[in-house]
């Protein structure tokens, strides 16, 4: 595993991981395919270089969907007394350490170092070593470069979840995120023998009967803007609940609203948690949504970004509307 360039990997992040007995690994809370695949191919990795290695991912974060990725690495959610243990946590594609999936977060754990990688352009580098870099398709494509700098051996495993990761977040290649390099990565990994098909199936073609009515619900609460600039949808808590899911589940569904001819912006308002307002904001285009998710104190990439407010569905959608429109009127102004 050692075709690709692996100098780009911080030198100082690459030592911390040799000197390391016992690693930790975590990502974000609500994890995605990026997320976890990341996590279970690192895990993986890293025990094929002699590592012991636990995972910090509570009970109820995988949504139903992505459990077959999370499961396909023999790993038990690790207590605080194991990661306290360990000599490196690795935080895998979050941005902030408020966001690390840890129970009592970062706080709890004040003498284990932390070894940040991620690819979103808010991350500041929350880390003891740090290798942020904002124009990475995914997480998974630079666990894979760490890994190579590392000599690890690349199984069928490993090349499986870490596929998972740079095939969601470039949603199969058709994003503006899709660079020569992330689709140099997808190549090497093709060939330890992932079988994308079956993987794509899986990503794509596996709904649950609850995560269909969930498709339903976002499809009916879909609305345009009379300048068909953009698009949204809601789904409250009971409309949540009403179709058997959770707040677990909610993240692909912007793809919805997304998908109409001509946005500019598409965002998702759900309440997986009551009172809790999440917005998952997309932009077509080249239009940078993340400077909007920053005015309600969220944080991403430029054309992928997210925010969470407290409230209601309605108050909250009204205002974030309200600052969508005007924000969308600035762009055109400034682009003149």
């Amino acid at each position: 595993m050692n075709r690709m360039e692996t100098g780009v990997v911080p030198a100082d992040l690459r030592e911390a991981i040799r000197a390391a007995r016992r690693i930790a690994l975590a990502g974000h809370v609500t994890p995605d395919a990026d997320c976890i695949g990341s996590i279970g191919g690192f895990c993986l990795g890293l025990r094929g270089l002699g590592k012991q290695v636990v995972v910090s991912m509570p009970p109820g974060s995988v949504s139903r969907k992505l459990t077959f990725l999370a499961d396909s690495v023999p790993i038990a959610p690790a207590s605080r007394e194991e990661i306290a243990a360990c000599d490196l946590l690795i935080a895998v594609d979050t941005a902030k350490a408020a966001r690390v999936n840890l129970e009592g977060k970062l706080e709890a754990y004040p003498s284990l170092p932390v070894a940040n990688v991620d690819h979103h352009a808010t991350n500041i580098g929350f880390g003891r070593y740090n290798w942020v870099d904002g124009d990475r398709s995914s997480a998974a494509e630079m666990v894979y470069e760490v890994l190579a700098a590392l000599d690890c051996r690349m199984t069928r495993e490993i090349a499986t979840l870490l596929y998972a990761g740079v095939h969601a977040d470039t949603q199969g290649f058709s994003l503006p995120n899709t660079t020569p390099r992330s689709l140099d990565v997808a190549h090497e990994l093709a060939q330890a023998g992932v079988d994308i098909p079956h993987l794509c199936e899986r990503l794509h073609r596996s709904f649950s009967k609850g995560e269909f009515e969930l498709l339903r619900v976002i499809y009916g609460n879909t609305r345009v803007s009379d300048d068909g600039a953009l698009a949204w949808s809601t789904a409250d808590f009971d409309e949540i609940r009403a179709a058997g899911c959770n707040a677990a589940d909610i993240d692909d569904q912007v793809n919805v609203p997304r998908s109409i001819e001509g946005i500019s912006i598409a965002i998702l308002f759900s309440e997986g948690n009551r009172g809790k307002i999440r917005m998952n904001f997309r932009g077509e285009r080249g239009t940078d949504v993340l400077a909007l998710a920053q005015r309600f104190g969220g944080g991403g990439h430029h054309e992928s970004a997210g925010a969470i407010l407290d409230g209601t569905i309605a108050e909250v959608s009204q205002r974030v509307l309200a600052e969508a429109r005007g924000y969308l009127s600035d762009l055109r102004r400034t682009t003149r």
